[in-house]
């Protein structure tokens, strides 16, 4: 099952198997009985206003019942990392975007107290197969033939390929303990720009990349591109060592490279 906010969302998880439930986090009785049916419940939404509500409810419907809830967070919860690198016992220091994160880990990490198998996995910038932000950039430059790149595009993203992460909940559902948590990244950081230049050499687009200031991003795009600003180096060694985790994606620049060239070709 999956929970979709619209038709278009529907048809796409529809092909791929599963039973959609058309609605959103603002309702949690639209989802309840769908949670109650589950055997594994993974939250993957991104909505500061709900998921505190979202949380709760699902809390409420697996209390006591030994089920696996992991939920997504993310590394824009520790803020610019400068030169040092960032893991599990890292203090937090999340930009406003991601304000609410720590409070949600705390208490999903709490919560095994309750009967419940919570993992808390903190994902890098999600890569691969054409999607996530790498795809958004890749359709700005295919369509403006330029990318605005936050600020001067010399911060570092860490990272994570869209099918390690996959390959990671997997792992977390088999052998986690209840109250874990774990980072999910892979390889050196990147820069932004770097990123946006990988996508013009993929695409055959001349390089055009378009400096954008913090405000005049958020006035577009809102607190998100603080997170696209951060520079940051986070190390993942502990889902290595505790869940036998082998990422093994394909580097993001070698990614985009191949990826972008099939998307050109298809067109």
């Amino acid at each position: 099952m999956a929970l979709v906010r619209s038709d278009e969302a529907a048809e796409k998880m529809k092909k791929q198997g599963y039973q959609p439930i058309q609605d959103d986090l603002k309702n949690p009785e639209s989802f309840k009985q769908a949670i109650v049916q589950a055997d594994i419940v993974i939250h993957s939404a991104s909505n500061d206003a709900e998921v505190p509500k979202a949380v709760e409810a699902i809390l409420s419907q697996l209390k006591g019942t030994s089920k696996t809830f992991i939920y997504t967070s993310g590394v824009f919860g520790y803020g610019d990392t400068e030169n040092n690198t960032a893991n599990e016992e890292t203090a937090t220091n999340p930009i406003q975007f991601a304000s609410w994160r720590p409070q949600i880990e705390k208490q999903l990490q709490g919560a095994a107290e309750l009967g419940i198998k919570t993992v808390v996995i903190r994902p890098g910038i999600v890569y691969g197969n054409g999607g996530g932000i790498v795809g958004i950039y890749a359709e700005q430059a295919k369509k403006n033939g330029e990318v605005n790149c936050v600020g001067e595009g010399q911060n570092r993203w860490t990272t994570v390929h869209v099918n390690d992460l996959a390959k990671l909940y997997l792992l977390a559902v088999e052998k986690a303990q209840p109250g874990s948590l774990y980072n999910a990244t892979h390889g050196p950081s990147v820069k932004q720009r770097q990123v946006v230049e990988a996508i013009f050499k993929a695409a055959g687009i001349p390089q055009n990349v378009k400096p954008w200031s913090i405000e005049e991003a958020r006035k577009a795009l809102g607190g998100f591109v603080d997170g696209l600003a951060l520079d940051q180096q986070v190390d993942s060694t502990k889902a290595k060592r505790e869940l036998g985790w082998a990422p093994n994606g394909t580097p993001i620049l070698e990614d985009i490279l191949a990826t972008q060239k099939l998307l050109v070709n298809k067109h």
